[in-house]
């Protein structure tokens, strides 16, 4: 089973200028009062108003591991961590030159290269560092506890690096099991499920629906297991394109007849696969090229269609929203959904696209954080007509530090962006305000 590990996080480019107690507390554990090489390097360039700090990423195909010629690299699979052998490492500097993050040391006075092993699970550097600017999550223990399933998708898919379906898409697998079908159409979502030239990408069944019928052809399937007496899970993982467009009439009857599917929107908000077209739920003033930003148009110029809402309203058992940023809350809202056997459950998957979103490859867990920090994404619940907020900021951000991690927002103007968050105030309000409903007992 792939394995979700403690994390040295580091806030990227947050460090204050010319600061190396990082660096002091590595060599003063690993060297005692000796002098040596730190496992954690301060990064300054004051002329790119750059401060930060790098070390190893504990990768989980390590590139220093497979190109060291006496095996002296190892990866433990008990806590992740990517170790040097001291004793077997001849000091031929290979691993240093393999590791594209400059993870990997060379300490020329030992003739041995080096690297972060976290302090076996006590990072000296944390301790040392006033400004928050290192931490150890140590959290993850409690997502592999949502698991009940190995991985159900294959390494190899055909998905963009970067693109949070992949991950998305093997929580939803490891914990609902594998007693499920998947039901998938046209779109980003599928091509994680319908496999790669000859070869399945999946252990599980997995139906290619039109884009039209996803909800349909799952609710049918489903009343089908039910007559033979077979307790199997029908997940549909279908786009927001043949969710809130084209496909919304089928799921909409399918909650009318209170069909007991599984339904997961990964929402991109417009049609990615085909080419960064806007949907219903492309946001205000968002760019796409049917969206244009020119001297007559502004990008999007209706607010998105909030989907989540319009499935609670239906009155299903169980409506939520995630994100790839906090999957523990994703997990444990999985878990409940596959444990309501009366309905139709709806999540919408917040899902970033780098692509059509004009923003950064490696970005897809940072922007969606920011879609939680801003209001803009809320993390909420409602199990049998009782709202519930998951999270609420501590310090709501404003808008802007989710906008300007994209290029599609490039041309908000002031007035646009003072637009675009009092539609985004009102739409947290009207959460808020549902949270205060109770029903009847």
């Amino acid at each position: 089973m792939a394995r979700f590990y403690d994390t040295l996080k580091i806030e990227y480019g947050k460090c204050p200028p010319d600061c190396t107690l990082c660096e002091e507390a590595c060599i003063k554990v690993k060297y005692g009062d000796s002098q040596g090489v730190s496992r954690i390097q301060a990064v300054h360039a004051p002329q790119a108003k750059f401060h930060g700090a790098m070390t190893c990423h504990q990768c989980s195909q390590p590139a220093c591991l497979e190109i060291c010629p006496t095996q002296a690299i190892t990866k433990s699979d008990s806590d992740g961590i990517v170790r040097i052998n001291e004793q077997k490492c001849v000091g031929c500097g290979l691993c240093t030159l393999a590791c594209q993050y400059g993870g990997v040391y060379y300490d020329s006075e030992a003739g041995k290269s080096v690297k972060c092993d976290r302090c076996d699970g006590d990072p000296a550097c944390v301790k040392v560092c006033p400004y928050n600017v290192l931490s150890f999550i140590n959290n993850t223990e409690t997502i592999r506890s949502y698991f009940s399933t190995e991985d159900l998708f294959t390494q190899g898919v055909g998905l963009c690096s970067g693109c949070p379906i992949e991950t998305m898409s093997r929580v939803t697998g490891k914990v609902l099991g594998d007693n499920i079908v998947i039901f998938g159409t046209p779109g980003c979502c599928s091509r994680i499920t319908q496999g790669i030239g000859m070869q399945a990408s999946a252990r599980v069944p997995c139906y290619f629906c039109l884009m039209t019928n996803a909800a349909s052809t799952a609710a049918g399937t489903k009343r089908y297991f039910q007559k033979t007496g077979q307790d199997i899970m029908t997940v549909a993982m279908v786009g927001d394109g043949a969710t809130a467009d084209v496909g919304f009439a089928g799921l909409s009857g399918a909650a009318e007849n209170g069909e007991n599917i599984i339904y997961i929107c990964f929402d991109n908000e417009a049609y990615m696969a085909t080419g960064v077209q806007s949907s219903s739920t492309t946001p205000l003033s968002a760019w796409t090229f049917t969206s244009p930003v020119g001297q007559h148009a502004r990008g999007k110029a209706r607010p998105a269609k909030y989907m989540p809402i319009i499935m609670a309203d239906h009155g299903i058992p169980y409506t939520a929203t995630a994100t790839v940023s906090n999957l523990e809350d994703y997990a444990r809202k999985l878990t409940k959904a596959k444990q309501i056997k009366d309905g139709l459950v709806y999540i919408h998957l917040f899902s970033p696209c780098w692509t059509g979103w004009r923003g950064e490859e490696d970005g897809s867990v940072e922007v969606s954080r920011m879609a939680v920090e801003t209001n803009y994404f809320p993390l909420w619940e409602c199990e049998r007509g009782e709202y519930r907020l998951n999270y609420t900021p501590k310090h709501r951000l404003p808008i802007q530090e989710f906008t300007k991690l994209m290029g599609r927002f490039n041309h908000l103007k002031e007035n646009d962006i003072e637009a675009f968050q009092e539609m985004v105030d009102k739409r947290f309000n009207l959460i808020e305000s549902l949270t205060r409903l109770k029903t009847k007992t």
